[in-house]
Protein backbone atom coordinates (compact mmCIF):
# COMPACT_ATOMS: atom_id res chain seq x y z
CA UNK A 1 0.00 0.00 0.00
CA UNK A 2 1.61 4.06 -1.15
CA UNK A 3 2.13 5.67 1.80
CA UNK A 4 0.39 9.03 2.51
CA UNK A 5 2.27 12.19 1.26
CA UNK A 6 1.74 13.72 5.07
CA UNK A 7 0.31 11.60 7.94
CA UNK A 8 0.54 13.50 10.96
CA UNK A 9 -0.20 11.80 14.32
CA UNK A 10 -0.85 13.16 17.81
CA UNK A 11 0.57 16.63 16.77
CA UNK A 12 0.65 18.88 20.14
CA UNK A 13 2.29 22.38 20.78
CA UNK A 14 1.29 24.96 23.53
CA UNK A 15 2.08 27.93 24.01
CA UNK A 16 1.83 28.56 27.35
CA UNK A 17 -1.56 28.23 28.32
CA UNK A 18 -2.38 28.42 24.78
CA UNK A 19 -3.08 24.57 22.91
CA UNK A 20 -2.52 25.69 19.65
CA UNK A 21 -2.53 21.68 18.18
CA UNK A 22 -4.04 19.42 20.25
CA UNK A 23 -3.62 15.49 19.55
CA UNK A 24 -4.02 16.32 16.10
CA UNK A 25 -4.20 13.74 13.25
CA UNK A 26 -4.02 14.20 9.14
CA UNK A 27 -3.26 13.04 6.18
CA UNK A 28 -2.77 13.97 2.66
CA UNK A 29 -3.19 10.56 0.14
CA UNK A 30 -1.23 10.46 -3.29
CA UNK A 31 -2.38 12.73 -5.79
CA UNK A 32 -5.17 14.41 -3.74
CA UNK A 33 -5.88 18.16 -3.12
CA UNK A 34 -6.95 18.19 0.88
CA UNK A 35 -8.40 21.34 2.34
CA UNK A 36 -8.06 22.65 5.54
CA UNK A 37 -10.93 24.93 6.88
CA UNK A 38 -11.64 26.69 10.17
CA UNK A 39 -12.08 29.49 12.36
CA UNK A 40 -9.73 32.74 13.08
CA UNK A 41 -7.09 31.03 16.21
CA UNK A 42 -8.16 27.16 15.40
CA UNK A 43 -4.49 26.26 15.00
CA UNK A 44 -4.21 26.50 11.45
CA UNK A 45 -0.77 28.73 11.28
CA UNK A 46 0.92 26.55 13.66
CA UNK A 47 -0.13 23.11 12.31
CA UNK A 48 1.62 24.50 9.34
CA UNK A 49 4.47 25.52 10.93
CA UNK A 50 5.05 22.43 12.23
CA UNK A 51 4.65 20.53 8.70
CA UNK A 52 6.97 22.93 7.30
CA UNK A 53 9.43 22.56 10.47
CA UNK A 54 10.04 25.61 11.55
CA UNK A 55 7.81 25.49 14.41
CA UNK A 56 8.82 22.21 16.40
CA UNK A 57 5.68 20.15 18.06
CA UNK A 58 5.92 19.52 21.94
CA UNK A 59 4.78 15.86 21.13
CA UNK A 60 3.33 13.42 18.01
CA UNK A 61 5.03 12.52 14.43
CA UNK A 62 5.18 13.96 11.46
CA UNK A 63 5.62 11.65 8.21
CA UNK A 64 6.31 12.60 4.49
CA UNK A 65 6.15 9.64 2.17
CA UNK A 66 6.43 7.66 4.87
CA UNK A 67 8.92 8.42 6.63
CA UNK A 68 9.24 10.08 9.86
CA UNK A 69 10.98 14.13 9.52
CA UNK A 70 9.39 15.52 12.82
CA UNK A 71 13.02 16.29 13.84
CA UNK A 72 14.07 17.52 10.31
CA UNK A 73 15.35 20.94 9.27
CA UNK A 74 12.98 22.96 6.82
CA UNK A 75 15.71 23.01 4.63
CA UNK A 76 15.65 18.75 4.72
CA UNK A 77 12.22 18.22 4.06
CA UNK A 78 12.38 20.89 1.31
CA UNK A 79 14.94 18.42 -0.16
CA UNK A 80 12.66 15.55 0.22
CA UNK A 81 9.63 16.87 -1.25
CA UNK A 82 8.02 19.24 0.77
CA UNK A 83 6.75 23.08 -1.00
CA UNK A 84 5.21 25.31 -0.07
CA UNK A 85 3.81 29.20 0.00
CA UNK A 86 2.94 31.81 2.12
CA UNK A 87 0.45 34.48 3.44
CA UNK A 88 3.35 36.76 2.69
CA UNK A 89 5.58 35.83 -0.59
CA UNK A 90 9.20 35.14 -0.26
CA UNK A 91 10.33 35.39 -3.54
CA UNK A 92 13.11 37.55 -4.57
CA UNK A 93 12.06 40.88 -5.95
CA UNK A 94 14.96 42.06 -7.67
CA UNK A 95 15.53 39.00 -9.58
CA UNK A 96 13.52 38.01 -13.12
CA UNK A 97 10.82 35.29 -12.54
CA UNK A 98 13.20 32.36 -14.36
CA UNK A 99 16.08 33.69 -12.01
CA UNK A 100 13.90 32.58 -9.58
CA UNK A 101 12.69 29.30 -10.91
CA UNK A 102 16.56 28.78 -11.77
CA UNK A 103 17.92 29.75 -8.37
CA UNK A 104 15.40 27.00 -7.28
CA UNK A 105 16.48 23.85 -9.33
CA UNK A 106 20.10 24.78 -8.35
CA UNK A 107 19.41 24.40 -4.92
CA UNK A 108 17.39 21.04 -5.87
CA UNK A 109 20.82 19.76 -7.46
CA UNK A 110 23.31 20.64 -4.51
CA UNK A 111 25.47 22.66 -6.31
CA UNK A 112 26.83 26.13 -5.18
CA UNK A 113 25.11 29.47 -4.91
CA UNK A 114 27.17 30.84 -6.99
CA UNK A 115 24.63 32.06 -9.61
CA UNK A 116 25.62 34.78 -11.13
CA UNK A 117 28.95 32.72 -12.61
CA UNK A 118 26.81 30.35 -14.64
CA UNK A 119 23.20 30.27 -14.24
CA UNK A 120 22.47 32.52 -17.36
CA UNK A 121 24.39 30.25 -19.39
CA UNK A 122 23.49 26.59 -17.69
CA UNK A 123 20.50 25.20 -19.62
CA UNK A 124 20.81 22.18 -17.10
CA UNK A 125 19.31 24.91 -14.52
CA UNK A 126 17.15 27.44 -17.18
CA UNK A 127 15.14 24.68 -18.78
CA UNK A 128 13.77 22.99 -15.85
CA UNK A 129 13.27 26.50 -14.95
CA UNK A 130 11.64 27.35 -18.02
CA UNK A 131 9.19 24.13 -17.78
CA UNK A 132 7.82 25.01 -14.71
CA UNK A 133 7.31 28.75 -15.32
CA UNK A 134 5.16 27.19 -18.30
CA UNK A 135 3.45 24.49 -15.87
CA UNK A 136 2.43 27.89 -14.05
CA UNK A 137 1.12 30.04 -16.89
CA UNK A 138 4.06 32.24 -16.28
CA UNK A 139 5.81 31.29 -19.46
CA UNK A 140 5.53 35.02 -21.00
CA UNK A 141 7.01 36.79 -17.80
CA UNK A 142 10.41 34.81 -17.54
CA UNK A 143 11.87 37.78 -17.85
CA UNK A 144 9.94 39.86 -15.64
CA UNK A 145 11.93 41.02 -12.53
CA UNK A 146 9.16 39.97 -9.62
CA UNK A 147 8.38 43.51 -8.39
CA UNK A 148 6.86 44.17 -11.30
CA UNK A 149 4.88 41.12 -11.35
CA UNK A 150 1.01 41.16 -10.00
CA UNK A 151 -0.01 39.73 -6.43
CA UNK A 152 -1.53 36.69 -8.61
CA UNK A 153 1.52 36.26 -10.86
CA UNK A 154 3.63 36.59 -7.15
CA UNK A 155 1.35 33.39 -5.95
CA UNK A 156 1.79 31.66 -9.75
CA UNK A 157 5.15 31.84 -9.43
CA UNK A 158 5.63 30.49 -5.83
CA UNK A 159 4.30 27.44 -7.20
CA UNK A 160 6.78 27.63 -9.96
CA UNK A 161 9.47 27.70 -7.73
CA UNK A 162 8.03 24.59 -5.79
CA UNK A 163 7.41 22.59 -9.37
CA UNK A 164 11.64 23.68 -9.77
CA UNK A 165 12.39 22.55 -6.15
CA UNK A 166 10.85 19.26 -7.49
CA UNK A 167 8.00 18.93 -4.73
CA UNK A 168 6.06 16.27 -4.40
CA UNK A 169 3.57 17.81 -1.63
CA UNK A 170 2.46 21.75 -1.30
CA UNK A 171 1.63 22.91 1.55
CA UNK A 172 -0.47 26.13 0.86
CA UNK A 173 -1.07 28.93 3.24
CA UNK A 174 -4.08 30.89 2.38
CA UNK A 175 -2.66 31.68 -1.41
CA UNK A 176 -6.04 33.36 -2.03
CA UNK A 177 -5.45 36.41 0.37
CA UNK A 178 -5.66 39.52 -0.54
CA UNK A 179 -6.46 38.52 -4.67
CA UNK A 180 -8.58 39.90 -6.98
CA UNK A 181 -11.87 37.94 -8.13
CA UNK A 182 -9.36 37.49 -11.79
CA UNK A 183 -6.59 36.64 -9.63
CA UNK A 184 -8.16 34.44 -7.50
CA UNK A 185 -9.79 32.65 -11.04
CA UNK A 186 -6.26 31.79 -12.36
CA UNK A 187 -4.84 30.41 -8.94
CA UNK A 188 -7.72 28.68 -8.62
CA UNK A 189 -7.57 27.12 -12.21
CA UNK A 190 -3.53 26.39 -11.79
CA UNK A 191 -4.44 24.40 -8.95
CA UNK A 192 -6.91 22.25 -10.55
CA UNK A 193 -4.50 21.69 -13.18
CA UNK A 194 -2.32 20.34 -10.64
CA UNK A 195 -4.09 18.68 -9.77
CA UNK A 196 -2.91 14.84 -9.38
CA UNK A 197 0.38 15.51 -10.68
CA UNK A 198 1.07 16.22 -6.93
CA UNK A 199 -0.28 16.26 -3.47
CA UNK A 200 -1.25 19.42 -2.06
CA UNK A 201 -2.50 20.65 1.29
CA UNK A 202 -4.17 23.90 1.05
CA UNK A 203 -5.29 25.78 4.24
CA UNK A 204 -7.70 28.71 2.96
CA UNK A 205 -10.81 30.58 3.92
CA UNK A 206 -12.49 31.43 0.30
CA UNK A 207 -14.57 28.71 0.46
CA UNK A 208 -16.16 29.02 -3.47
CA UNK A 209 -12.35 27.98 -3.88
CA UNK A 210 -12.24 24.98 -1.74
CA UNK A 211 -15.53 23.87 -2.51
CA UNK A 212 -14.58 24.00 -5.94
CA UNK A 213 -11.03 22.36 -5.42
CA UNK A 214 -10.54 19.86 -2.81
CA UNK A 215 -10.95 15.92 -3.04
CA UNK A 216 -11.45 16.11 0.76
CA UNK A 217 -12.22 18.90 2.97
CA UNK A 218 -10.80 18.67 6.84
CA UNK A 219 -12.11 21.16 9.53
CA UNK A 220 -9.51 22.29 11.98
CA UNK A 221 -11.47 23.55 15.57
CA UNK A 222 -9.11 24.53 18.55
CA UNK A 223 -6.37 22.35 17.82
CA UNK A 224 -8.14 19.14 16.46
CA UNK A 225 -10.01 18.02 13.36
CA UNK A 226 -13.47 17.97 13.91
CA UNK A 227 -14.79 16.61 10.54
CA UNK A 228 -13.03 15.26 7.44
CA UNK A 229 -15.04 14.12 4.22
CA UNK A 230 -15.39 15.10 0.99
CA UNK A 231 -17.31 18.38 0.06
CA UNK A 232 -20.88 17.45 0.08
CA UNK A 233 -20.19 15.86 3.37
CA UNK A 234 -18.69 18.77 4.65
CA UNK A 235 -21.36 21.06 3.43
CA UNK A 236 -24.32 19.88 5.32
CA UNK A 237 -22.32 18.50 8.39
CA UNK A 238 -23.87 20.40 11.75
CA UNK A 239 -20.00 20.67 13.08
CA UNK A 240 -19.15 22.69 10.63
CA UNK A 241 -21.96 25.03 10.31
CA UNK A 242 -21.80 25.29 14.44
CA UNK A 243 -17.92 26.54 13.85
CA UNK A 244 -18.53 28.83 11.09
CA UNK A 245 -21.04 30.82 12.83
CA UNK A 246 -20.24 34.09 12.70
CA UNK A 247 -16.81 33.12 10.38
CA UNK A 248 -18.38 33.98 7.06
CA UNK A 249 -17.27 37.67 7.25
CA UNK A 250 -13.84 36.62 8.43
CA UNK A 251 -11.12 37.60 5.97
CA UNK A 252 -8.13 37.60 8.45
CA UNK A 253 -5.07 34.92 9.14
CA UNK A 254 -5.08 32.79 12.68
CA UNK A 255 -2.36 32.18 14.13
Amino acid sequence: MTAPALSITALRKSFGSLRATDGLDLDVRPGELHAIIGPNGAGKSTMIGQITGEIRPDSGTIRLFGEEVTAWTVEKRALAGLGRSFQITQLLPDFTAEDNAALAVQARSGSSFRFWRNAHRDERLRGPARAALAATGLAARADTLVEDLSHGEMRQLELAVALAMEARLLVLDEPMAGMSVADSKEVVDLLARLKGRLSILLVEHDMDAVFALADRISVLVAGRIVASGTVEEIRNDPRVREAYLGEEDAHAGDH
